[in-house]
């Protein structure tokens, strides 16, 4: 199913959006992506919304080097493609600051996730076994049970090139 009305996109100014959705579902709008740490309120963030200001999607994103790195994804209307089209806005917004790769963390219970990233092309880069638990030192409050209360333990990355 495709979105019905026209999407605008813009840069997101105010972020509390994103991070109180951020805190639902992650329990943090701090992310680990390899050994470091970026905070949502403080990164790049684009936004899909409809003609009359209703959030459709956000993200957050950063560049580290030559790779651009995807903090965040969230459809708030899931299954009407927004999620795709706000990722395709992010790949180009980072070829635009030099980026040759995107790289995602997800962690292990997000098979909704993951299924999405790899029918968009992306591949598996990287697994870190127990990362999460680790996490958890530096950010207490991430959630313990996730998607059908599968225990978020593991983070898993993947990653496209640009």
């Amino acid at each position: 199913m495709k979105v019905v009305d026209e999407l605008i996109l813009r840069e997101v100014e105010d972020k509390s959006e994103l991070l109180a959705v951020m805190m639902r579902a992650w329990g943090s709008h701090r992310m680990m992506i390899g050994i470091h740490t970026y905070d949502c309120a403080e990164i790049d963030a684009l936004g899909l919304y409809t003609a009359s200001g209703e959030t459709v999607a956000l993200a957050s994103w950063t560049m580290r080097g030559d790779t651009a790195l995807l903090c965040a994804l969230h459809a708030l209307r899931p299954g009407q493609g927004a999620a795709i089209e706000l990722l395709e806005a992010v790949k180009s917004a980072a070829r635009a600051k030099g980026a040759v790769r995107l790289r995602a963390m997800l962690t292990n219970d997000n098979m909704p996730g993951l299924g999405f990233y790899q029918k968009c092309g992306f591949r598996f880069s990287g697994l870190y076994v127990e990362a999460i638990d680790a996490y958890r030192s530096v950010v207490p409050t991430i959630i313990k049970t996730g998607y059908q209360d599968i225990p978020v333990r593991d983070a898993l990355e993947l990653e496209i090139a640009l």
